[in-house]
This record gives C-alpha cells, structure tokens and sequence, in this order.
C-alpha cells in the first residue's frame, strides 16, 4: 500500500520583491539602451554630410575617428542590451524560485 507524500508550497514575499525589483532594472535598462541606440541614429543626414558639401576634400583622419566611435558605441550598445536581458531574466529566475519552495511534511 502507497501512501501518498504531501508537498506544500510556501512564497517568500521577500524574494519575490527582490525579483520583481531586479526584473524592473533589467527592463529600465533595456529600455535605456533602446533610447541611446535610438538617439544615435536619428541623426539626419544632411548633418553628417554638411562638412563635405562645401566642396572640400573629405578627412580621412576624421572619418576613420567617427567610424571607430560609432562601432563603439555599437559595441557598448549590444553589451547593456545583453546586460539588461540578463538582468531582466535572473529577476523572472528570482520570482519564480521564491513561489516555489517546496517543503515535504
């Protein structure tokens, strides 16, 4: 004859608090990122091509030092991205965890 174990689940109000507040970082930052990646390229193009329309020769120096701020600025925009979704994810794995402890009577 099987007896039939008992398994309660309690919640931590705590740790669902910290992972609600962690999830809301991770999505405030995403949410940052897109707001900088948004500003970086909606900057029009009659601006960026202005110093080249007066006729005169194109800097190559200067032209190389925008191309190498702006794969930067790329490359910093993918890593808060990527900070951000993981930020956002271990806030879920935080409040999922803390619904879920489980006691056997």
């Amino acid at each position: 004859m099987q007896v039939a174990e008992q398994v309660r689940t309690e919640r931590s109000g705590v740790g669902m608090t910290v992972g609600v507040i962690t999830f809301l970082v991770g999505v405030a930052l995403l949410l940052l990122t897109f707001k900088l990646a948004y500003d970086m390229f909606s900057i029009p193009a009659t601006r960026v091509i202005a110093s080249t329309a007066n006729g005169q020769a194109v800097d190559l120096g200067k032209s190389g030092d925008n191309l190498a701020n702006v794969v930067i600025r790329v490359g910093l925009l993918i890593v808060m991205g990527l900070m951000g979704s993981l930020i956002a994810n271990r806030g879920i794995s935080l409040f999922t965890s803390s619904r879920t402890q489980r006691h056997r009577d």
